[in-house]
């Protein structure tokens, strides 16, 4: 599936009207049919429901929806809340032919009193072009479609479409019916929640009308389909990539088990974790599949860390590392040695966020070889300088700013990832739940992204498959309820969640 920005959607939308001739009237007829049909598959039985509109195209919208349901034997109410549309706009067009099929306009004072709350209600208020905060009457009568089942038309009235953030007040929807392609602030919170569930209605727009666009990848289901190719029969461990790890410390040495192990569950043919003498004196206990070696701290062997760096396919650096002078040499020189892409995660975001060196040297890994970076919020706004409420009002344009300061590929760590490319590529995840928000998910996240670039994935594709895969296991992991699930659990999916994404040749 793709997603577009707002004004993409418009500009879209009036090249199809431009290239063939079609009015904006038959565009709109187009749309009203397509969400009528999905108001029938949400409410089979209703025969009465309301339609509240505003004064521009989204009400249009709705006005015509009224009248193919009158045309169908329904009996719908509508309502303008805060006045009827201008006469020489195509919504009073619109309100002209309802009239004439008979449909019935109440006041805002009449409906605002109907006591039938299990009654639908059509949201036909504010679409893509809400440019200010609502106000007015809009609050109160929000409130009220909030109370009931609505299907919001192209988005839920209140939603910025860029963002998903309310402008103020928002529709909460049960669905939305979005229109010509998903907006992102259908995907990223809270505006995926206040949508609901979303099917996305055809109006006829040519792909070539869409070219110079920014479109987004959405990482669903479809997108997932066939995407990895499937492993040679002959393949052996040298061939499905030798991962390093810098990570673990004496205090957090799960952080490097729960990120190995996530690389070995996301297909790492080997994988070795460089970490303090302690964590790896006690890790073959835990996780037999990983080498681990002493490579933090006094007396190490120098030489050592440089070969395996240097013969290392993929590189994780951060999980438990710790922000300490000797987590700090050892990064300086997995940056200075390493020969392949690396994934930047955790602590090891925090010391090149702290320090200007350390932030040059890993720009000129992500330049030279290739890079991927998966801050958190709070990481994100060490890294940019930026609060972290300013990161989360826009995290598309957060997940950008983080790409383009290193040059690197970029996955904002919220509530829905948000993937980002220098080369201006972005993609959106859809899967996951509230119970992957607990203290570990992020190494596991590193270790997937890692394992995928070990193999010869490029960047972003492998930071794409992983989200993907990573957001994915954690839902299999909770099919008997999310609260109190592990990350454990969650690596335990993730070879299921990979196979779903294999391609099956005899298809």
């Amino acid at each position: 599936m793709i997603a577009a920005l707002a004004a993409g959607v418009r500009r879209a939308e009036a090249r199809s009207r431009e290239l063939l001739g079609i009015s904006e009237d038959l565009q709109m007829e187009r749309a009203s049919l397509g969400a009528f049909a999905y108001f029938r598959d949400l409410f089979p039985e209703a025969s009465t429901f309301s339609v509240v509109c505003g004064r521009g195209a989204n009400g249009g919208d709705g006005l015509a929806l009224a009248r193919h349901a009158l045309l169908a034997g329904l009996c719908p109410v509508v309502c303008f809340p805060a006045g009827e549309p201008a006469s020489d706009s195509l919504a009073s067009c619109q309100l002209a032919r309802v009239r004439a099929s008979g449909g019935r306009v109440v006041d805002w004072a009449e409906l605002a009193t109907d006591p039938h709350a299990s009654r639908p209600v059509v949201d036909a208020v504010f679409g893509t072009g809400l440019a200010r905060d609502v106000d007015g009457i809009w609050p109160e009568v929000f409130a009220w479609m909030s109370a009931r089942p609505v299907l919001s038309l192209d988005l839920p009235s209140g939603v910025d479409p860029d963002t998903g953030r309310p402008r103020a007040f928002a529709v909460r929807a049960r669905a939305t019916a979005t229109f010509g392609r998903i907006k992102a602030g259908l995907l990223l919170d809270p505006g995926r929640d206040l949508a609901g569930e979303v099917r996305v209605v055809d109006i006829g727009i040519p792909e070539r009308c869409w070219e110079g666009e920014d479109a987004i990848q959405v990482l669903d289901g479809e997108w997932a389909r066939g995407r990895l190719p499937p492993r040679p029969r002959d393949a052996h461990k040298g061939v499905a990539g030798r991962l390093l790890l810098l990570a673990g410390s004496d205090e957090l040495m799960g952080a490097a088990i729960l990120a190995a192990s996530a690389a070995l569950r996301s297909g790492a043919g080997l994988v070795e974790v460089v970490s303090t003498r302690s964590v790896s004196q006690r890790l073959a206990g835990v996780l037999p599949e990983a080498m681990a070696f002493a490579g933090i701290g006094d007396g190490v062997d120098v030489q050592d860390l440089t070969r395996r760096a240097e013969r290392a396919d993929a590189v994780v650096a951060g999980p438990g590392l710790g922000t300490g002078s000797d987590a700090r040499t050892a990064l300086e020189r997995i940056l200075s040695r390493c020969t392949g892409p690396l994934v930047l995660d955790a602590d090891a975001i925090n010391l090149v966020a702290a320090h200007p060196s350390l932030s040059d040297s890993f720009r000129a890994v992500a330049r030279a070889r290739g890079a991927v970076a998966t801050p958190h919020p709070k990481e994100a706004s060490r890294l940019l300088g930026v609060p972290v409420g300013q990161l989360l009002s826009n995290p598309l344009e957060a997940a950008r700013a983080l790409s383009g300061r290193f040059g690197a590929v970029a996955v904002f760590k919220t509530s829905t990832p948000v993937v980002a490319a220098p080369d201006g590529r972005l993609a959106v995840g859809t899967a996951g739940h509230p119970g992957m928000a607990v203290g570990g998910c992020g190494d596991a996240l590193a270790g997937a992204v890692a394992a995928r670039l070990a193999e010869g994935e490029e960047p972003f594709q492998a930071a794409c498959q992983a989200a993907r895969a990573h957001a994915r296991a954690g839902d299999l992991a909770a099919a008997a309820g999310w609260r109190g699930m592990s990350v454990t659990d969650l690596v335990g999916s993730l070879p299921a969640a990979w196979q779903e994404m294999e391609a099956d040749l005899r298809d």
